[in-house]
């Protein structure tokens, strides 16, 4: 029997389970540690795909539409287009941006490194962007009370400027950054840089290095000094605050530290830093103002209704006009001279404001302010300030104008969008309502024959003097000066205190400019409101040589020689006589009755009573005396028997183009013409009938030398040359024996007509020489009368004849030449008979075929019904 096994002993019974679980086994630092690493990779990573997501998702969004930097290329900036005189002077551009392209091989190293020391010393040595800047600029930025600070490499503001736009947002910023590195592998780094320095805006209108330096400095960019260029490079962070002109204090404190950096940086020796930093900034003398600004003005609405306004005004056309500069400004002093006569005999139109002495105070430290930082040029006496500002109420700043070469120095000037530095730079302060006046007033050169509005300070009745301050300067005003100054409703002035009150702002004139202190020696002056002009024709080419359209084209740009339309009055008749001459029917010594008479015009049906200028009638008179004493009922009579539409005809073939009216009104030049074609037409009768049209635009030719249009003189005889010749003929004798005979001093054949129509609303006097053909009018722009005293011969002939003075200085007299068809016969002056030998005679031109016949008899046995060339059956008209 098998023994049975021993039972195992019985479990200990378990004690009873815990309610929770018991807690995890805690780790050490490092399992804590790498917990955390992981989730910071994760993050990390999570993140880095987050901004490349918006980093690529930013660049696609403003890649959009973005220009293309290839455009840059073949860029060409706007330049200027240059107009050249006869003479081959400049005499005016036009450009929205004045800028003329200069070469970067052309240029020496320290020019082109003082723009890389001002602006960015890295330029070659970076792709474009500054990252370390950029990051620095931004901190700067945030920093409250910095100053702001940029950090654009010269690639980024060529980008920003020409590719973009200068607004300041970070979207701009961001495409800014993505063009640059474009812009940089597109181009190399002198065409980026060319674009730069010949974009780069230097103040005073002045665009591209090339025009700062002929402007600033009178000389070529590649001759520019290191001091020089420092300057220029240190314009451009600021142009319209640290120009020289404009202060050359800040000008001189951004010149060193320009050259500070170029020292700085190797690229220019200590020693020349040293000596150019003690050098005053030298400006180039002041260029003498270009005469002609109404034909220069005239010359661009021309070019631009054939080329457009773009091609114009930015496309570097370069133009060939006919005004010869010393005869423009002869014309231009003899309309002054002209239109200041007849405005003196109107009257003193008193002063032009009044400022109370405390507020003139402060106006004049903000003025002597602004004299003691401009810039002076060599051989400038110094700064005297234009108060006319101050007289005017403080308006909002007007519309940018097309800048021309008639600029003046010396105002605050706009502030133009253009390619400017993107560096420090001070935020614009902002301006109180005096000093935005104060900044409008105009600092001109002390000189003689200056013209400005002063302040006047004190009014001395003993020495019978007033004194008038003009900042600058002081200037004394005597009363012999002023005696013409009779205001409207008072009498004439007994002294100085009947003309100047203290507290006026004052026009005057300087006379005498010693050096100072002494004082300035002026006259009272004023602004003609009456207006004039003057047109001068060589005859030999039709050459327009010049032309003034007004007193003063900065006040008013309207020019009055070809843009307004106004009555020729009795300087219209040379017409009408001439077309009576060519029917055949009338020679110079047909007689025609100057006699009171009711006409019904048959073209308008009109009944009227033709008067005279001086109201006499004297009867029975031949053409030549008719014409000399301007008899409008002679001219009525005249167009009467040849009819408008005939002499409209003759006029037509003369030159003129205006409408004109088919009455009998128009014997008395009731058409309208404008003074170009009058003087065309005066043209056409001196060059015995051959017609060509006048030239002002001889040649154009685009900015690579091609020619697009070039003009000459394309002659054709249009009237009957002997018919021509006999209305010269006819108005010799207005210039012997009329109306004209101031004319006389000349001491030379000459020939003209003056004209006045009713209640003197227009004065002319058209007249020419061998030499020179010319045109003046005076008259008021609304159509005022000028006053019953005011005729042509008083108001416009002065001006012809002053200008004809210097015009005819050294040229021989000639006589007018004697076409085929005329014939000259001796005739007895009292009967218009042949003279006989036993008469006393004169030569007389007739027309082949219409002279006398017939012998007058010896004294005492005249017929009076034989006196005169029997026309149609009747004696005379």
């Amino acid at each position: 029997m098998t023994p049975a096994r021993p039972m195992p002993p019985s479990p200990e019974p378990l004690s009873p389970a815990p309610t929770g679980a018991p807690p995890p086994k805690k780790g050490g630092f490092g399992a804590a540690l790498w917990r955390w690493t992981k989730r910071l990779l994760v993050l990390g990573a999570v993140g880095l795909v987050l901004v490349i997501g918006v980093c690529v998702g930013t660049y696609v969004y403003f890649s959009r539409d973005l220009p293309s930097v290839e455009s840059l290329r073949n860029y060409q900036p706007p330049q200027v287009t240059k107009v050249t005189c006869a003479d081959g002077s400049l005499c005016a551009e036009y450009a929205l941006e004045r800028r003329t392209l200069v070469r970067m091989e052309d240029l020496p190293p320290h020019v082109r490194n003082a723009f890389l020391a001002a602006e960015d010393a890295d330029f070659y040595k970076h792709e474009g962007l500054d990252p370390f800047g950029i990051l620095r600029a931004g901190v700067k930025n945030l920093i409250p009370g910095s100053r702001k600070s940029g950090a654009s490499t010269l690639t980024q503001q060529v980008v920003k400027n020409m590719l973009l736009t200068p607004e300041r947002s970070l979207g701009r910023k961001i495409r800014e950054w993505i063009l640059t590195p474009r812009l940089e592998q597109a181009l190399t780094k002198d065409q980026i840089l060319s674009l730069y320095i010949n974009g780069v805006y230097f103040g005073q209108r002045r665009y591209g290095l090339e025009e700062a330096a002929l402007y600033y400095f009178g000389k070529h960019a590649k001759d520019l000094t290191v001091g020089e260029a420092a300057v220029l490079a240190g314009t451009v962070q600021s142009p319209h605050r640290i120009n020289p002109v404009a202060n050359i204090t800040r000008a001189k404190a951004r010149q060193r530290y320009v050259l500070e950096q170029m020292a700085g940086q190797g690229f220019v020796p200590r020693a020349v830093v040293d000596a150019e930093k003690e050098k005053p900034i030298v400006l180039a003398p002041r260029k003498t103002v270009s005469a002609g600004a109404y034909y220069a003005e005239e010359i661009r609405r021309t070019l631009i209704e054939r080329y457009g306004e773009k091609t114009v005004m930015e496309g570097g056309l370069r133009v060939d006009i006919a005004l010869v500069p010393k005869l423009q400004t002869t014309a231009e002093q003899a309309v002054r001279d002209g239109l200041e006569a007849v405005d003196r005999r109107q009257g003193y139109r008193g002063a032009q404001g009044k400022l109370e002495e405390a507020q003139w105070k402060r106006y004049r430290e903000l003025i002597v302010q602004r004299i003691e930082e401009a810039g002076r040029r060599q051989k400038d006496q110094g700064y005297v300030a234009d108060l006319a500002p101050l007289a005017q109420p403080l308006a909002a700043p007007a519309p940018a104008k097309t800048p021309t070469a008639q600029e003046v120095e010396g105002a605050e000037e706009p502030r133009p969008a253009a390619l400017a530095a993107d560096t420090d730079s001070e935020e614009e302060e902002a301006q109180s309502p005096e000093r935005a006046r104060v900044g409008q007033v105009i600092l001109k050169p002390m000189e003689e024959g200056l013209r400005l509005t002063g302040y006047v300070t004190e009014v001395d009745t003993k020495r019978n003097v007033a004194r008038v301050d003009l900042v600058g300067r002081t200037a004394e005003v005597s009363f012999d000066s002023t005696t013409w100054a009779r205001q409207k409703g008072k009498k004439a002035p007994k002294d100085i205190s009947d003309v100047f009150t203290p507290g006026e702002l004052v026009f005057v004139r300087v006379l005498k400019a010693p050096p100072a202190p002494a004082f300035v020696e002026a006259t009272l002056d004023q602004v003609p409101v009456v207006q004039g002009g003057l047109v001068v024709i060589n005859p030999a080419n039709r050459n327009v040589v010049a032309m003034v359209g007004g007193y003063d084209a900065e006040r008013s740009s309207f020019n009055r020689a070809t843009q307004a339309k106004r009555q020729p009055g009795s300087s219209f008749k040379p017409f009408i006589y001439g077309a009576a001459l060519a029917s055949g029917r009338f020679t110079p010594l047909s007689t025609v009755n100057d006699a009171p008479e009711s006409i019904r015009d048959p073209y308008t049906g009109k009944t009227w009573r033709p008067k005279n200028f001086d109201g006499r009638f004297e009867g029975p008179m031949t053409l030549r005396t008719a014409l000399s004493k301007s008899k409008n009922t002679v001219s009525v009579r005249l167009i009467e028997s040849v009819t408008p539409a005939t002499a409209i005809d003759f006029a037509r073939r003369a030159g003129i183009r205006s409408a004109l009216p088919e009455n009998l009104t128009l014997a008395l030049g009731t058409g309208e013409v404008t003074m170009l074609e009058a003087v065309n037409a005066y043209a056409t009768l001196q060059a015995n009938g051959r017609y060509a049209e006048p030239l002002t635009l001889l040649r154009v030719r685009d900015a690579k030398g091609t020619v697009l249009e070039e003009h000459q003189p394309a002659f054709e005889e249009t009237l009957p040359p002997a018919v021509a010749y006999l209305t010269t003929s006819l108005m010799r004798s207005v210039v012997e024996d009329g109306s004209a005979r101031a004319v006389r001093e000349l001491n030379r054949p000459a020939a003209g007509k003056t004209g006045t129509t009713n209640e003197s609303k227009d004065t002319w006097f058209n007249g020419y020489t061998m030499d020179w053909v010319a045109s003046a009018w005076v008259g008021f722009d609304d159509n005022s009368p000028l006053g019953s005293s005011e005729t042509g011969g008083r108001a416009a002939l002065p001006m012809w004849l002053n200008f004809m003075r210097v015009a005819e200085e050294g040229l021989p007299a000639r006589d007018f030449e004697v076409p085929p068809g005329v014939t000259q016969v001796r005739i007895d002056p009292v009967t218009g008979l042949l003279a006989g030998n036993a008469v006393p005679g004169r030569m007389e031109p007739y027309l082949e075929g219409t002279q006398p016949t017939a012998e007058a008899p010896p004294p005492g046995q005249v017929t009076p019904d034989n006196y005169f060339l029997e026309e149609g059956g009747k004696r005379g008209l």
